[in-house]
């Protein structure tokens, strides 16, 4: 791939020149402003599709490694894990705590990672030119990377951390100061978070002076923005999907997918049930009916959302499974195939749908892939689930289990995009699922719109947050939760009166969490020994 990818290399007086064939070269030195004019001058001019920033004392880069990796529709490559860049920077642990992108893989995985170090990437040129080259609020080259890192992603770009891309862990990474990390909240998050974070960090008289000193930064909303998901892409084969839908006494809605399924432009391999129903009250399906798709049906008699999920992945057989549940409608014919097209040209592992609440009628969408966060209703290589370790029953009963899931995948290298064309109506089903084992008794929604209704986390959100994250992660995440159960929609009053109720309800509350807080560690204790 001659003349395809330009290299701005790091230059220090005394250096030999590098040779380069694949493109311009251009040396970049420090301070920041000569190295973004440096940058600036390359975009006006080039020509090549990707511009690699090196660092010649980590070696010479793999050239037959960027020529696979130019070959992708991945705007950026980076090696900034073994530079150093795990955990930066600590600031964003006060307002995003439970965030699944706050959490770094091993630096021997290649996965999705935005602490990007400009001492080793690869990003692609237009990439650059729409973040409008590299940011120069920054007081170091480090924050400056993990900066642009951060708002690729949130702007829809595809990032991903390589492990091949330096062969040796260096640790070069500088400590990032205060008022880099304080530029980075005011740069995006608004002001709400800014005082949340002056509160909860240590050092209330240090945070206050440096916000002050950082807070008129111009604040950048990002949205995604990058790849549109309206492009068209060719046809995919089917690559074989099995259909996931275990069900609890909601027949009529299993039924619905059933119809949808069987009119699908690339039908599913199979489609497999699990029927937890109560033996009295559990009906016969006459999966004759389906001929095109395949159905199966597992009685189970074991109630519960993560062995009914785990059954079906025994049973599986197809590449890929389609998380689907028994309460989706408004499955459009070519559901399957746009999940399958976007799986094929970002060549990722897991493509996350575009979920909407039936009787809402369809939401305004914005028509450009992410990196997706959550676990909706999901297609997935199934040997990823597999080698994951599927279903974690300690969620069996109890809420977050797809969330669990998630993160192991990413820990394992999972790339996991949303899809915003891909668009399925889901039913708040006032009968079966979690409803069933009383785990859905409050929901947000209920919280947040009814006075005496409140949402405290439960042992299995406990459980997941202890599990993965920092102990500062899991501080931030419980205040959050329950500071979020003060503040309710309506009126002045109605907020007031939410105030009281939390006030009266105190005591309640706090032993409802230390009750499910000792179930979530005794959980843990239990797999550490």
């Amino acid at each position: 791939m001659p003349n395809n990818i330009d290299l701005a290399y790091f230059y220090k007086p005394g250096d030999t020149l590098p040779d380069w064939t694949l493109g311009q070269k251009r040396a970049i030195s420090l301070p920041l402003k000569h190295t973004k004019f440096t940058i600036d001058c390359l975009l006006e001019y080039t020509e090549s599709d990707w511009i690699l920033f090196w660092d010649y004392s980590l070696g010479e880069p793999d050239v037959v490694l960027l020529k696979e990796l130019a070959d992708s529709n991945v705007d950026v490559w980076h090696g900034g894990l073994k530079l150093g860049t795990e955990g930066s920077p600590q600031i964003l642990n006060y307002v995003m705590p439970s965030w699944i992108y706050t959490l770094d893989g091993s630096d021997k995985v290649t996965h999705t990672n935005f602490r990007l170090s400009l001492r080793a990437c690869l990003i692609k040129t237009k990439t650059l030119k729409a973040l409008k080259g590299l940011p120069s609020i920054y007081q170091s080259l480090e924050m400056t990377g993990i900066a642009l890192g951060y708002e690729l992603l949130r702007k829809g770009g595809m990032i991903r951390y390589h492990s091949d891309l330096i062969k040796t862990s260096i640790d070069r990474f500088e400590n990032i100061s205060d008022v880099d990390q304080w530029v980075f909240l005011n740069r995006f998050f608004p002001r709400k978070w800014q005082l949340w974070t002056i509160i909860n960090k240590k050092g209330l008289i240090s945070n206050c002076r440096i916000w002050l000193k950082t807070r008129k930064i111009n604040r950048l909303v990002c949205k995604p923005e990058i790849h549109s998901s309206l492009k068209k892409k060719s046809i995919v084969e089917n690559k074989g999907v099995s259909v996931l839908a275990p069900t609890l006494d909601r027949y009529s809605y299993l039924l619905n997918e059933l119809e949808e399924l069987s009119i699908q432009t690339i039908l599913p391999l199979e489609v497999l049930v699990t029927d937890q129903t109560s033996e009295e009250q559990r009906v016969l399906v006459d999966v004759e009916k389906y001929t095109d798709i395949n159905v199966k049906i597992f009685p189970q008699t074991e109630k519960g959302q993560c062995v009914a999920w785990n059954k079906l992945l025994v049973e599986a057989k197809g590449e890929y499974v389609l998380f689907l549940g028994d309460d989706a409608d408004g499955i459009k014919p070519d559901f399957i195939e746009k999940l399958l097209q976007t799986a094929q040209y970002f060549n990722c592992d897991m493509v996350a749908s575009n979920v909407y609440e039936c009787g809402a009628g369809e939401p305004n969408v914005n028509h450009n892939y992410y990196l997706t966060d959550t676990f909706p209703i999901t297609l997935i290589k199934r040997k990823l689930v597999v080698d994951a370790g599927n279903m974690d029953m300690f969620f069996n009963r109890n809420i977050r289990a797809d969330f669990d899931l998630s993160i192991r995948c990413h820990l394992k290298g999972a790339f996991m995009v949303f899809d915003p064309s891909a668009m399925i109506g889901h039913h708040r089903a006032p009968m079966g699922g979690l409803r069933a084992h009383k785990a859905r008794v409050v929901t947000n929604h209920m919280a947040k719109n009814m006075l005496t209704k409140i949402a405290d986390p439960t042992s299995s959100e406990l459980f997941l947050i202890k599990k993965y994250f920092s102990p500062l992660q899991f501080k931030m995440y419980v205040r959050m939760k329950y500071f979020n159960q003060m503040i309710i929609n309506g009126n002045v009053i109605k907020k007031s009166l939410r105030l009281m109720v939390m006030l009266l309800k105190s005591p309640v509350i706090y032993k409802t969490y230390k009750s499910r807080l000792k179930e979530a560690l005794t959980e843990l204790n239990k797999r550490s020994n």
